[in-house]
C-alpha cells in the first residue's frame, strides 16, 4: 500500500516538473543529424533487426550511420543545422525576456550541495569526540 503511495507521488512528481519545464518558455534543444536521420528511418531498421527494443534497434542504426557516406547524411547534417540555428535564435529571445537558463541544473547542485554540508556537519561533530547528549546528574 505504501510502495503504490510512493509511485503515485513520484508519477506526480514527474508530471509537476514536466509541466514547470513546459510553463518555463525555455526553447527544448534541437535534434542532431543522427536523431533526425533516425525518426526517419526506425521502422525500416527496427524490421532489419527484427525487435523493436531500443539497444538492439540503436546499435544496428549507429553502425549504419557510421557506414554512411558524407553525401548521404548532408540533408540531416542541413536540416539539424536549420533546428540549431532556430533554436539558437528562440534562446536568445528567451534569454532577453529574462529567462534563466541552467536554473534547474542549478538548483539540484544546491540540494547536493547542502546535503553535503550537513554531512560534513555531522562528520565533525562525530569526529570531535563530544558527547550526542549530557550526561544525566
Amino acid at each position: 500500500r505504501q510502495e503504490k503511495q510512493q509511485v503515485k507521488q513520484a508519477r506526480a512528481d514527474k508530471k509537476a516538473k514536466k509541466e514547470a519545464r513546459k510553463a518555463s518558455g525555455k526553447p527544448s534543444r534541437p535534434q542532431n543529424a543522427y536523431w533526425l536521420w533516425l525518426s526517419e528511418n526506425r521502422e525500416a531498421l527496427t524490421k532489419e533487426a527484427g525487435s523493436a527494443k531500443g539497444p538492439v534497434v540503436g546499435k544496428l542504426a549507429g553502425e549504419k550511420w557510421k557506414a554512411m557516406s558524407a553525401a548521404q547524411k548532408k540533408p540531416f547534417e542541413a536540416e539539424a543545422a536549420k533546428r540549431k540555428a532556430a533554436y539558437e535564435k528562440a534562446m536568445q529571445e528567451f534569454k532577453a525576456s529574462g529567462g534563466q537558463p541552467g536554473k534547474r541544473r542549478q538548483e539540484k547542485q544546491q540540494v547536493k550541495q547542502a546535503r553535503a554540508d550537513k554531512k560534513a556537519k555531522k562528520e565533525a561533530r562525530k569526529a570531535s569526540g563530544k558527547p550526542s547528549r549530557p550526561q544525566n546528574a
